[in-house]
């Protein structure tokens, strides 16, 4: 049985997507404060059927790791994104509707 396991957006950060000439860079960072080890990170467009590619650094985020992303070509006028995480369990938790344009960094707990 899988454990229920609520993420919270704590604090602000900025993301993602291919825009117009109003596209602009943004930058993210990402706290794992779950007690897990996050194995994938994938991040979409709210609007999107497909996850695209795994966007961590690395192979894994411990817990109690920042990493940081930078994105090119945001357009501020598509700010819903979704966020997909899988821990080392196989368990996925997902963050649905996050205003990335609002935000620049966002710490997962339980």
């Amino acid at each position: 049985m899988k454990k229920a396991f609520w993420i919270f957006v704590v604090a602000a950060g900025l993301f993602i997507f291919a825009g117009e000439s109003k596209a602009q860079n943004q930058n993210f960072s990402m706290t794992n404060n779950t007690g897990m080890i996050l194995v994938d990170v994938f991040v979409s467009p709210s609007a999107s059927d497909n996850w695209g590619s795994d966007v961590i650094p690395k192979d894994m985020i411990l817990d109690g790791e920042t990493f940081d992303f930078t994105f090119t070509g945001v357009d501020p006028e598509h700010c819903s994104w979704d966020i997909l995480f899988t821990a080392d369990d196989g368990n996925k938790y997902y963050m649905r509707g996050v205003d990335l344009c609002s935000i620049t960094s966002i710490t997962l707990s339980k």
